[in-house]
């Protein structure tokens, strides 16, 4: 390069404005990816940065830039370039363009990659790939640059090379869960917003990417620049057109992703281009990228920011547009140099890698567990919650617990704040809907299983209870009793004065009866002025013999109505004794009962009589 102080100024520059492409790469990335992943794919794209910078400066530049052996690998001392303005100036500015081309693979694997694989992946193609075929096409002794291949800031020496090592990459670590289960569409993005923003800082480094590759700043500098703004501008509205017409809607990432595949494009042929073949060629690359996507989706290969796409199918274009705007020369013969130029890195770039992380792969595992990869790599690599993480952990934990009483508190300033708010409203009400349903459940259970009027038990409960009572004398010795009671003198007093009066008898009577029971005894309303008591467990038969009469007694005395009329009836019981050596069905038991009962009113009524 020029030893001219602006010209190396301006590449100095140029290096900066490249630099600006990985913040630029990592809120695209970080945008683009599920909030759960957003912070592990963050990182990792500074973590490409700090390998790949390292070993460039440190290896790479002493195999790319230095002397040749028969144009296939270079090499001189390390640092090499360390007392030379032009070569230190050079050497960073080439360290740029190395870590662009690994941290395009960051994003084609995101959201099911280890970390420590990643870090793997950029050591292979920092060491291993970048230097090697840099040399061939941008060392002026490299053999495709003695064919003549034309590869102006990148398209194939960067694009193609992030491109095709992401491919080999996706095909051995396959592809998210659940992301071909709905008919290839993908999954949300944790904020578009942010990758807007990455992709002007990726256009501002890119004008750093084709501008300073002209390797001094002059009237080529600036078509360049113009030409590289451009393509990238006519790619994006390219994208948005076509999204429109495609699927109704103006698609974010069809804009985003057509701006970055229209520069991706125009690199290969900044140079040569004419602002109006910078227009076609921005078209060329955002219809290569949609074609790339496409295929990749029906072949079922998972790039989770079409990362493919973007940089390897528009690559691929761009350089092959190369031929169509030379002025002098063999159209054919540059084509033909132009195909084997992408061939030859592609074998490199893509083979290398493959058989790489194959082997690697064999020995230790590239993907996350499939636990970390549902729980999300910020917390299964990183332990790096998020507000939205943390909204969900302690959402799980009410649903495994059942319990939604407690209100979840978050950061009211976070994203998760509303989300946190809505649901708990929705807890409120269901807390609210639960305690009424849990009322008019009891309320039924009590109406279905207890008379109204008096409060004792229904025919139904009492059956249900003496098939217990019967059920537990098979298991443990005991004596059980059922006392069948029915009014005498009911009838005249209800009809004299009235059915109010004669409720208002039956609701003292059940009063009186569970007032000489036991809270364990079951007292029922068997229907009209019958009643029916379950004697539970009871020590003797005397017991029974005693209540019963305590029944007889209690019930004969006066009972004072509404009216301040006084009024008296008596009470005909017949009585039911049974323990484990009474093998009568219910019926049975309360069939006799019934019969002991009548049996009392024909000897006089107002007595018990033992069935």
């Amino acid at each position: 390069m020029s030893d001219q102080a602006v010209d190396i100024l301006w590449v100095l520059i140029s290096a900066v404005l490249v630099a600006m492409m990985q913040p630029g790469f990592t809120a695209l990335e970080a945008g683009a990816t599920r909030t759960k992943n957003s912070i592990s794919t963050a990182i990792k794209n500074v973590s490409d940065f700090l390998i790949a910078f390292t070993i460039f400066v440190s290896f790479g530049a002493s195999i790319m830039l230095g002397s040749t052996l028969s144009g296939f690998f270079g090499w001189s001392p390390l640092f090499f370039y360390e007392n030379s303005f032009s070569d230190l100036t050079l050497t960073l500015f080439h360290a740029m363009f190395a870590s662009t081309a690994v941290t395009i693979i960051s994003g084609a694997i995101a959201e099911r990659t280890k970390y420590t694989s990643y870090l793997i992946i950029a050591v292979i193609v920092s060491i291993f790939i970048y230097p090697v075929q840099a040399h061939w096409i941008w060392n002026s002794d490299g053999w495709l640059a003695q064919l003549g291949f034309i590869d102006f800031a990148g398209s194939t020496v960067v694009h193609s090379v992030g491109g095709w090592a992401a491919l080999a990459a996706i095909l051995i670590i396959g592809p998210r869960l659940g992301r071909f289960e709905t008919n290839g569409d993908g999954f949300d993005h944790s904020n578009l917003a942010y990758s807007a923003l990455g992709v002007f800082l990726i256009w501002i480094g890119w004008i750093g990417f084709n501008g300073g590759s002209v390797l001094a700043l002059n009237q080529q500098t600036l078509l360049v620049v113009l030409n590289t703004l451009l393509a990238g501008s006519i790619a994006g509205i390219t994208g948005l057109i076509f999204s429109r017409l495609y699927t109704g809607y103006y698609q974010v990432i069809d804009i985003i992703n057509g701006i970055l595949a229209g520069l991706v494009a125009i690199t290969a042929s900044a140079h040569l281009a004419s602002p109006i073949s910078a227009i076609f060629i921005g078209i060329l690359g955002y219809f290569a990228y949609f074609f790339g996507k496409k295929l990749l989706v029906r072949w079922r290969i998972d790039d989770a920011l079409e990362a493919v796409p973007v940089h390897l199918f528009a690559g691929i274009a761009g350089t092959l547009a190369v031929p169509w705007l030379i002025a002098e020369g063999d159209f054919y013969e540059q084509l033909k140099v132009q195909i084997i130029g992408i061939a030859a890195v592609g074998l490199l770039s893509f083979i290398t890698t493959y058989i790489l992380l194959k082997i690697i792969n064999r020995f230790y595992s590239l993907r996350v567990s499939e636990t970390g990869e549902i729980l999300g790599l910020n917390m299964s690599e990183h332990k790096a919650s998020t507000a939205m993480f943390d909204l969900a952990k302690a959402m799980n934990k009410q649903a495994q617990d059942q319990d939604f009483s407690k209100k979840i508190l978050v950061d009211p300033y976070s994203d998760a704040s509303l989300i946190a708010t809505y649901y708990n409203h929705v807890t409120e009400a269901f807390n609210q809907l639960s305690a009424e349903k849990e009322a008019l459940i009891e309320e039924s259970i009590y109406i279905a299983n207890y008379d109204q009027l008096t409060g004792l038990a229904k025919r139904r409960l009492l059956v249900s209870e003496l098939s217990r009572s019967i059920d537990r004398l098979h298991r443990q010795h005991q004596t059980n009793a059922i006392l069948f009671l029915d009014l005498d003198g009911f009838k005249p007093v209800n009809d004299q004065y009235g059915h109010d009066a004669g409720d208002f008898l039956l609701k003292e009577i059940a009063a009186r009866i569970q007032s000489v029971t036991r809270k364990t005894d079951l007292a029922s309303r068997f229907g009209g002025d019958e009643f029916v008591i379950l004697l539970d467990n009871i020590q003797t038969e005397t017991y029974a013999a005693e209540v019963a009469d305590k029944l007889i007694n209690i019930i004969r005395q006066p009972v004072m109505l509404p009216q301040n009329i006084e009024c008296s009836v008596n009470a005909s019981i017949g009585l039911k004794i049974f323990d484990q050596s009474t093998t009568l069905s219910i019926d049975n038991i309360l069939n006799q009962a019934d019969k002991a009962m009548y049996e009392a009113k024909r000897r006089g009524k107002g007595q018990w009589v033992v069935a």
